[in-house]
């Protein structure tokens, strides 16, 4: 496959995590599939508000989409492992697949309504969070240098961006010329590519195996036990629930403060995934690990900041900068997290992990959007953001305070 040609030489140099066959070709895959999930759920977003014209529909269906990451992720996690990842990745996708062909059929057949688009929204919800820790836990168990984990879980995450950036792009465009069944057409094609790629993955895995009976409760142990994974997973939970839920607020600040919405949402949307794509970039090169080590604590007081500026100022030229380091911020301190907590974890409460990390960033992210809306409507979009950077800085002093607290009273015994 043209996934698996080796790179030229200056491009492993900088990026060498891309030296892994394995790697390229699953990354191979997970760009067609992340272009065509992204696709498809700003569709479903499209079609939802042409049927209900409902901003309060609109936000269930991204609930339904996305919010049983908090729930179904870290239990599903806890039950993949090395053996079985590619296995479950290729049942997630059949089901996807499905789902999908499910659209497609009430579509042709002219009985797609809201309600039917809301409970394929849950399966697809509830498929996503089995997919994201049995992908990671393939895409690591494929991987024969073992020091690369970090530079691919951010090119992973690298992907992951550019799918977020393109994806919505293609269906602005596909879902008003071409309609839906396009749209999920795509996804179709995207869906076969990635399996037959992780189909074509190599495992390593028999060199590391993995203790059958782990379970969640030996991932929360861990967890409790690791000094970094106790202090940064809860950071991290609280950077998803007070920072990344920037995106609601954004059509506002660009209407209420800058009196164009369509121009400025365009921009400071670009603007955040810019810096969220360079941080991701960084992470994936030789530098990443370094980086990662040094600055990691620095990635939430880096977001507070630029929430802040967000909160006062009201100047375009300030106001785009503080969204890029906001969007940098954030894909800091969530691929440095992961990254960090995949390379030292034993193998077998890597999946548990991956989706306790899943619970912590992207689970309360829906939950997020919703508290950030409702508090903007009582105390203007300025003011929210304000609140967003005090509340954050708050919780990340707490989560230290505690930590330090608790090794204090442990090296006291």
């Amino acid at each position: 496959m043209t996934t698996a040609m080796q790179p030229p030489r200056f491009i492993s140099r900088l990026f060498p995590a891309l030296s892994e066959a394995s790697l390229r070709r699953y990354l191979g895959g997970q760009v067609a599939s992340v272009l065509g999930s992204w696709t498809q759920n700003v569709t479903l977003n499209l079609l939802v508000y042409h049927l209900s014209g409902s901003a309060a529909i609109l936000a269930l269906l991204n609930f339904l989409l996305y919010g049983p990451q908090l729930i179904v992720a870290p239990i599903a996690g806890s039950r993949i492992r090395s053996e079985n990842a590619r296995r479950v990745t290729l049942c997630v996708l059949a089901t996807s697949l499905l789902l999908t062909l499910s659209l497609i059929s009430l579509s042709l057949l002219g009985i797609l309504g809201v309600k039917l688009i809301l409970a394929h929204a849950l399966a697809i919800g509830i498929s996503s969070a089995i997919e994201v820790p049995a992908r990671q836990v393939l895409l690591l168990t494929s991987l024969r240098d073992v020091s690369l984990t970090s530079n691919a879980v951010a090119m992973n995450t690298m992907v992951y961006n550019v799918g977020r950036m393109v994806g919505p792009t293609i269906a602005g465009f596909v879902y008003p010329t071409l309609g839906p069944i396009a749209s999920f057409s795509i996804y179709v094609l995207a869906l076969c590519i990635m399996a037959l790629c992780v189909r074509s993955i190599r495992l390593t895995s028999a060199t590391r195996p993995s203790r059958a009976d782990s379970g969640l409760r030996d991932a929360v142990g861990y967890v409790m036990s690791d000094a970094f994974s106790a202090r940064y997973l809860p950071i991290l939970a609280c950077v998803g629930l007070f920072a990344a839920s920037y995106q609601t607020l954004v059509p506002l600040l660009a209407d209420k403060a800058f009196h164009d919405a369509a121009r400025f949402t365009g921009v400071f949307f670009a603007c955040a995934g810019a810096g969220s794509l360079s941080s991701a970039v960084l992470l994936s090169s030789a530098l990443g690990p370094r980086a990662s080590a040094r600055f990691i604590a620095w990635a939430p007081w880096c977001a507070m900041a630029a929430l802040m500026v967000l909160a006062t100022t009201d100047s375009a030229g300030a106001t785009i900068p503080a969204f890029f380091a906001l969007g940098f911020s954030l894909t800091f301190a969530a691929t440095s997290t992961n990254a960090t907590i995949q390379r030292q974890c034993p193998e077998h409460v890597r999946g548990g992990l991956v989706g306790m990390y899943g619970m912590a960033y992207n689970g309360t992210m829906p939950f997020g959007y919703l508290l950030v809306g409702t508090v903007s409507e009582a105390l203007g979009v300025r003011h929210t953001f304000a609140a967003m950077a005090i509340v954050l800085a708050a919780g990340v002093i707490s989560i230290i305070a505690l930590q330090k607290l608790r090794e204090q009273r442990e090296s006291a015994k």
